[in-house]
C-alpha cells in the first residue's frame, strides 16, 4: 500500500533541484561567457533577484505544503465521511436490510472514488453497486472471509494480497479492495466492502475513509437499533398501562350499569355503548402520542361512567384553551390523573368538584387536575427525573417515568395537596422538545 502524501525527503530533494537549477542558470549567464551579462547591468541584477525569489518562494511553498498537506487530507477525509453519513442516516434509521443497504451503497458509490461497493451481513450479500460482477450479486452466500469477520478487523483483498477474499469476484478484471466490519455494540453484524480496479492502489487515504465510514455507519445502525428497542419498550409500556386500568373501576361501572338496567334502561343502554367504545379506544391505541383533543375525548368517556356512578356528588368543570387542542402529548397520561383525583378525593358521604384545565404557557402545555376532596398525605412536591417520590401511587409514578424517558428533566409533575381541602396536580409538557412519534 502506498501513501499519497510525499515525505519530507521528497520535498527536500525537490528544493535542492530548484536551487541547483537556479545556480546553473546563474553560471551560464555570468560565468560561462556564453551570454555577455555582468553584475553592473541592472537588468542582470533584476534577473538574478527574480531567479532567487522564485527559488525561495518554491522552497517555502514546498515546506508549507509538507506541513499543511496531511491536515488538508484529513479535512477532506472528514468532509467526505460526514457528507456520506449525512445522506445515509435517513436510510439506516429504517434498519439493516437489503432495501436500505442498496440505497447506502449507491450513495457511497456516487460520492467516493470507489469502483464498486458491497454491504453484507454474516451470511449473504445484502447490496451491491458499481461495475457489474456476475459472481457477486445480492442475496448470494459467501464464505471467503469468515476469519476476518471473527477477528473484527479490517481486511484487504486483491490480486497481490495474501487474503483470498473475492478471488473470483470478477471474470474480466481483478480487484483491489477493503472490507470493514460493521458493528453494533462491539458485535460484528456484517461488512462494508470497497472495490477498486487493479490499476488503483489501496492508499492510506482510502483506508482511512473506509474505516471512518464503517465506524460511522455502525454508529448509525446502533442508534437505529436503540430507537427500535425504545419504540418497542414504549409499546410494551402502553400495553401495560391498558392492563392497569383499575379493576375497581370496571367492577363499579358494571355494577352501575346493572343497577340502571332496572331503573333507567335507556341510560343503561347508552352507558353500555359508551363502555364498549371506551375499551375499544383503549385497546386500539397504537401510537405513543396523541393530540390533547383526542386525549380529552378519552377522558370524557371515562367521566361518563364516574358521573353515572356518583350522580350529583361529582361535579366536573373544564377550562380548555382551544389553541392547546392540537398539541401532541403522550397517550393515556391525563386519564390516570383524573382517575387518581376521583379515587383519592371522593369521601364516603361528601361531594367532589373536579376542575380540568389546559393552557399554553412559555412553549409548554400545562394540564391541571384540581379537586376539593380529602387531599393526600404529601403536601407539595415536584416529580423530576432524579427524584424518588415514593408513596405517590402507581399512577403518578408511571406518569413520572414516562415523562422522564421522553423528555428527561424537562417534563415535570407538580403536586400540591392540603388535607381536607383538596389536591392540585400540574402536568407540564414541553412543546418544542416533542420527541418523534413511534
Amino acid at each position: 500500500m502506498e501513501n499519497k502524501q510525499p515525505s519530507f525527503v521528497s520535498y527536500l530533494a525537490l528544493g535542492a533541484v530548484t536551487i541547483g537549477a537556479s545556480l546553473t542558470i546563474i553560471y551560464i549567464l555570468f560565468v560561462s561567457g556564453i551570454f555577455k551579462v555582468t553584475f553592473n547591468n541592472d537588468a542582470a541584477l533584476v534577473l538574478v533577484g527574480t531567479i532567487y525569489g522564485i527559488s525561495l518562494f518554491s522552497i517555502i511553498t514546498l515546506v508549507y505544503k509538507w506541513k499543511e498537506g496531511p491536515e488538508r487530507v484529513r479535512a477532506m477525509q472528514s468532509h467526505l465521511i460526514l457528507s456520506i453519513a449525512n445522506e445515509t442516516v435517513s436510510h439506516l434509521r429504517r434498519g439493516f436490510n437489503a432495501t436500505t443497504c442498496e440505497e447506502v451503497a449507491k450513495i457511497i458509490l456516487k460520492t467516493s472514488d470507489v469502483d464498486a461497493v458491497a454491504i453484507t451481513n454474516k451470511k449473504i450479500v445484502l447490496a451491491y453497486a458499481g461495475i457489474t460482477c456476475p459472481n457477486y450479486e445480492p442475496a448470494k452466500n459467501f464464505k471467503n472471509y469468515r476469519n476476518e469477520l471473527d477477528k473484527n478487523r479490517i481486511a484487504f483483498f486483491g490480486k497481490d494480497s495474501e487474503e483470498k477474499m473475492y478471488s473470483n469476484v470478477g471474470d474480466d478484471f481483478s480487484w483491489n479492495g477493503i472490507a470493514v466490519p460493521l458493528k453494533i455494540q462491539e458485535k460484528t453484524i456484517g461488512t462494508l466492502d470497497f472495490f477498486y480496479k487493479a490499476s488503483k492502489k489501496i492508499t492510506e487515504n482510502r483506508i482511512t475513509v473506509a474505516k471512518g465510514l464503517g465506524e460511522l455507519l455502525g454508529t448509525q445502525l446502533e442508534l437505529s437499533e436503540l430507537e427500535r428497542q425504545q419504540a418497542h419498550a414504549f409499546r410494551s409500556e402502553l400495553k401495560a398501562l391498558r392492563a392497569q386500568i383499575n379493576p375497581h373501576f370496571l367492577f363499579n361501572t358494571l355494577n352501575t350499569i346493572a343497577a340502571l338496567c332496572r331503573t333507567d334502561p335507556k341510560n343503561a343502554r347508552r352507558l353500555i355503548i359508551s363502555f364498549a367504545e371506551f375499551f375499544r379506544e383503549s385497546l386500539e391505541r397504537q401510537s405513543q402520542f396523541t393530540t390533547l383533543d383526542e386525549e380529552l375525548r378519552y377522558v370524557n368517556a371515562y367521566l361518563e361512567f364516574e358521573k353515572a356512578r356518583f350522580g350529583p356528588k361529582l361535579r366536573i368543570e373544564k377550562r380548555i384553551d382551544k389553541r392547546a387542542g392540537k398539541v401532541k402529548l403522550p397517550a393515556m397520561i391525563v386519564q390516570p390523573l383524573v382517575e387518581n383525583a376521583i379515587k383519592h378525593g371522593m369521601s364516603a358521604d361528601g361531594k367532589l368538584t373536579l376542575v380540568l384545565s389546559a393552557t399554553l404557557d412559555d412553549e409548554r402545555l400545562v394540564v391541571k387536575v384540581q379537586d376539593n376532596g380529602t387531599g393526600m398525605l404529601v403536601k407539595r412536591t415536584t416529580l423530576r427525573s432524579d427524584s424518588n417520590n415514593k408513596g405517590l401511587g402507581i399512577g403518578l409514578t408511571n406518569i413520572k417515568e414516562r415523562l422522564t424517558s421522553l423528555y428527561g428533566s424537562a417534563g415535570l409533575i407538580n403536586i400540591h395537596s392540603t388535607s381536607g381541602k383538596g389536591t392540585e396536580v400540574t402536568l407540564r409538557i414541553p412543546i418544542h422538545r416533542r420527541p418523534s412519534e413511534s
